[in-house]
């Protein structure tokens, strides 16, 4: 029987097909956390691709469900694993996103950070000291005692659930790393993910220390942001000319590999090549660095681990981002690694891939909601028994941290690659107390 033919789309023509291929079974409600916490249909990858290829087709305007359809969806893609026709609603909807800022225009504010402030490294450094200044002088403990970040949108509740920056970058931490240990397997270069810099920079150091315990020698380009914030919020411009910055630094660079230590931002970066593969300057950097990116825990599932690892008496369990590939390998890949690890006990975690509410700014943007998403994810947590919790996004890391904080001060949230490397240095103070 021959398919109906399609009505030729107004706009977002690149993703027309695939919203079509909705066969609306409703399997998609089980697993998507925003349906979970407000079982309503738009809240469904079902009822969300309905709405748009509505506005694409001309029933309604992509104006109608912005508030809502387009704006409580944590492009999480929780609803693929259970699509058998493997609609990408994370991908509509942020195409949909882009094309309602296009045709409405862009927040000031919104526009202003993604393309004045993010792409580049020296205003995120300023930041970062201006931070750090808060902290000194007792502007930031009050600002919280206050509510005071309450008021500032979403500027002043990113920086109440970051919490105190630490006092050193992942950057200048890169300054002052050892030697790759011999003999050296490779050269690779670091994306330093410019979140995961001024928030958790100890995750980054860790998985630059795992890498040259491992053998590779680590070099870290300077960048400004992924791109992956304005890809999320819909600045599709933004996206591409972060994508065409960073390529172009990367130009020079000679390594084997790219490598990150940000589930999100990996996944971002092995995209260049379609978001930037046509630029006549750094099309050929792009599409490169889309085809030789790697999360580091894949990386070393796939190279191997060369590094003694020495034993941790810990109950483990291991949260898996949202953002890493449904099908792809490296969703075993921070399981395959802590397997490695003497003594350590890894517990399974029920819905342990189901989004944790912490994704981008949604927390700030849909506060409720994601405190909803969240505690659902800790009781979870609680329930597994462990006192440790792994990851390896910088988005899971904050929000679980806020939560074991309010929730379970015993439990502590550490990134995949600060584990390897507690186990390496357990395994050199072991050796140099019992020499072979």
């Amino acid at each position: 029987m021959a398919s109906a033919t399609l009505p030729q789309p107004r706009f977002l023509a690149d993703v027309y097909q695939a919203a079509s291929e909705c066969n609306k079974c409703s399997l998609c409600q089980a697993t998507c956390p925003a349906y979970i916490t407000n079982p309503v249909e738009w809240e469904t990858a079902r009822g969300r691709v309905s709405l748009i290829r509505d506005a694409i087709e001309g029933r309604l305007e992509l104006r109608d469900i912005a508030d809502g359809p387009l704006s409580t969806c944590l492009t999480c893609d929780n609803c693929v694993a259970a699509c058998a026709p493997r609609v990408p609603t994370a991908h509509i909807v942020s195409r949909a996103r882009q094309e309602l800022h296009e045709q409405e225009g862009h927040p000031w504010a919104q526009s202003f950070a993604l393309r004045s402030v993010l792409p580049h490294p020296g205003l995120l450094r300023a930041l970062h000291r201006l931070g750090r200044v808060t902290q000194r002088t007792g502007l930031d403990s009050i600002a919280r005692r206050t509510g005071l970040y309450g008021w500032m949108g979403v500027v002043g509740s990113l920086a109440e659930h970051t919490g105190p920056l630490p006092k050193q970058t992942a950057y200048r931490r890169a300054r002052e790393l050892p030697d790759a240990s011999s003999p050296v397997r490779g050269r690779v270069g670091f994306l330093v993910c410019c979140y995961s810099n001024l928030a958790a920079p100890h995750a980054t150091e860790a998985t630059m220390h795992v890498l040259l315990a491992n053998g590779y020698e680590v070099i870290t380009p300077v960048l400004g942001c992924s791109g992956l914030p304005a890809r999320t919020l819909g600045d599709r411009e933004a996206m591409t000319e972060m994508a065409v910055r960073n390529s172009e630094h990367l130009r020079a660079l000679d390594v084997d590999a790219y490598v990150g230590d940000v589930a999100s931002c990996v996944g971002h970066y092995k995209e260049y090549g379609d978001i930037a593969g046509a630029d006549r300057l750094v099309g050929d950097r792009a599409r490169d660095v889309g085809a030789r990116t790697a999360l580091a825990s894949d990386f070393l599932d796939r190279n191997g681990l060369r590094a003694p690892l020495g034993p941790l008496r810990w109950n483990a369990t291991i949260d898996v981002p949202c953002s890493l590939p449904i099908d792809g390998a490296e969703r075993g890949a921070m399981r395959r690694l802590l397997e490695q690890v003497p003594r350590l006990r890894l517990t399974d975690l029920d819905e342990a891939a189901m989004c944790c509410g912490g994704a981008g700014t949604y927390f700030a943007r849909m506060p409720d909601r994601s405190e909803a998403i969240l505690r659902r994810k800790f009781d979870n947590i609680l329930a597994s028994g462990a006192d440790v919790v792994v990851t390896e996004n910088i988005s899971c890391l904050v929000q679980l941290r806020s939560a074991a904080a309010r929730y379970a001060p015993h439990v502590r949230v550490l990134h995949v690659m600060e584990v390897l490397r507690e186990s390496i240095s357990a395994a050199q103070r072991r050796s140099a107390i019992l020499p072979e």
